[in-house]
């Protein structure tokens, strides 16, 4: 090989190396500024809200309560609802997983902790209300409303049950509400309710939560700059 050559060789061999530097430099700027990016959190938006009727809210979460329980129940009750007053959202509401929500069932994981319609509930207000302070005054309403109510309020249409048991809450914690509700009444028959209890529990604190919303949005929700 002539001196020439190899000096060309060497040339070429030196252009590779600063390009490939070049590029692994570029790569590794890319990396940082999507490493930053990543941590940086990103707006998600809330979703439009329309005036719903709680009654019928209530309704289709009643309707919606098997085979996943309370928070499954209102929160598929309550987009059920809403798919039908906004229809343009129906792409939307049918690509969300509400089979996640089975995660409530029975109070967190079957552990009768929080009571899945009030984990459910707020939830489904945290889809539509913008302002995380006005989100947690809401849901401080939602619960005292649970705690001072006697419960369950909503009756079905076809009420086989006309002289159902209400009580009062002692807590917001599944076990502690459901307790009490068995204990006003020892009797195997009233036992057997206590799915029934549930389904009209989750039916009347989404007839709540919509009463709420409405209220909201129809004074003007303080939106966040």
């Amino acid at each position: 090989m002539s001196s020439e050559q190899k000096i060309n060789r060497r040339s070429a061999l030196a252009g590779g190396l600063n390009l490939a530097f070049a590029g692994f430099t570029a790569l590794e700027a890319d990396s940082a500024e999507a490493q930053e990016r990543r941590a940086r959190p990103e707006r998600e938006d809330v979703w439009k809200y329309v005036k719903m009727d709680p009654a019928r809210v209530a309704e289709l979460t009643y309707d919606s309560y098997h085979p996943w329980g309370c928070t499954y129940a209102v929160l598929k009750g309550g987009m059920r609802a809403y798919v039908e007053v906004c229809p343009e959202m129906a792409e939307t509401v049918k690509a969300f997983p509400i089979i996640a929500m089975r995660a409530g069932k029975t109070g967190f994981g079957a552990q009768e902790s929080l009571c899945g319609t009030l984990n459910g509930a707020g939830m489904f207000m945290g889809l539509f209300v913008p302002d995380y302070a006005d989100l947690c005054a809401m849901i401080v309403k939602l619960s005292e409303y649970y705690q001072s109510t006697p419960q369950p309020v909503f009756v079905p249409k076809d009420d086989k049950h006309p002289n159902f048991v209400k009580t009062i809450s002692p807590s917001m914690m599944c076990k502690d509400s459901k307790g009490f509700w068995l204990e006003q009444d020892p009797s195997e028959e009233h036992k057997k309710l206590r799915s029934e209890r549930c389904m009209r529990l989750s039916a009347s604190m989404m007839a709540k939560t919509v009463e709420l919303l409405n209220e909201y949005f129809q004074n003007g929700p303080n939106e966040e700059e």
